[in-house]
């Protein structure tokens, strides 16, 4: 890929309760692609299947990627691809190199549990005088979430969200498609570990925080969250203490 494959296009501004890959793209904004689809649709397409293949290692750390290539792929226009590598920019899951192009990031198992054990952080800072939230929790944010870890990024993002900390609020809700997808059994276990292990313990948090949301318990909540992050950012070595067990 030559220089004029380089995305430069600033980094979108997250949806206030999801990564913009999900709610938002579905509103039908965006222009149609030459094939006749919606090309928003088509930018989510690409970037949840880049997203899916990078997490799985099929992409090595470090690959260069070939627009033309992926287009081709997904049988598509480039014009979504490059769509899609924004967000994935943001996320540091690729780089944008000037005169090389797009390369896959040197991202590590570390880096996910860091990105929770920020969230557990922000969970646990006072809140920001005079700009609370009123918002209501909505038991419908966490259903289409794909693991506890989705979860754990709604449910801390409207904490944040009602403490008055906006800007964190938002930060924790970008990392959502990364996180929730990460810790789904066939990507976890590409990355060797069992999501399986200690389940059943972090679903129980996630209602418990659901529940204490849902009448307005921020103390609860914020209790049952900061448990669920730190459960997640204990899973690879409960996996590996269950595995030599």
């Amino acid at each position: 890929m030559g220089y004029d494959d380089t995305v430069t296009a600033p980094s979108p501004r997250p949806h206030p309760r999801g990564p913009q890959t999900d709610r938002a793209a579905m509103s039908g904004l965006g222009g149609p692609d030459p094939l006749g689809v919606r090309r928003s649709l088509l930018r989510d397409a690409v970037f949840t299947w880049l997203l899916d293949r990078i997490l799985r290692g099929e992409y090595r750390r470090g690959q260069r990627l070939r627009l033309d290539a992926i287009a081709d792929d997904m049988r598509v226009s480039r014009t979504p691809v490059r769509e899609a590598l924004v967000p994935l920019e943001s996320l540091r899951l690729v780089s944008v190199q000037r005169y090389v192009g797009v390369v896959i990031a040197h991202w590590s198992l570390d880096q996910m549990q860091e990105r929770i054990r920020l969230g557990c952080t922000m969970l646990t800072a006072p809140p920001m005088p005079g700009s609370r939230s009123a918002e209501r929790f909505d038991p419908f944010w966490i259903r289409d979430c794909m693991t506890e870890a989705g979860a754990f990024v709604e449910l801390g993002s409207w904490l944040l969200r009602r403490s008055g900390a906006t800007v964190s609020a938002d930060w924790l809700a970008t990392q959502r498609p990364v996180l929730d997808m990460f810790y789904t059994d066939d990507v976890a276990a590409a990355n060797g570990i069992d999501a399986v292990v200690d389940r059943r313990h972090r679903l129980d948090l996630v209602e418990r925080a659901r529940a204490a949301a849902v009448r307005d318990d921020l103390d609860d909540c914020a209790k049952a969250v900061r448990a669920l992050g730190e459960c997640l950012i204990a899973l690879p070595d409960r996996f590996r203490a269950a595995e030599s067990a």
